[in-house]
């Protein structure tokens, strides 16, 4: 079966734009454009996040049964 690489992807962008926002609450505030198009890019970001972590959870099943 081919392996799906989403997963990983979908969850490197939401670590780098909670990171992104973490150094605009602490460190540097960020300008308004840069603020918008993280969230924007979040937003997009969690229901391909969530349908992947589906279908990855449902292949290791069957990797659990096939044992």
């Amino acid at each position: 079966m081919k392996k799906s690489h989403l997963f990983p992807v979908t969850i490197t962008i939401m670590i780098l734009c909670l990171g992104v926002m973490v150094v605009n609450w602490l460190i540097l505030p960020l300008p308004d454009w840069t603020v918008r198009s993280i969230g924007l890019l979040m937003l997009a970001d969690l229901p391909i996040l969530v349908c992947s972590r589906i279908k990855f959870n449902k292949t290791i099943n069957k990797e659990k049964r096939s044992l």
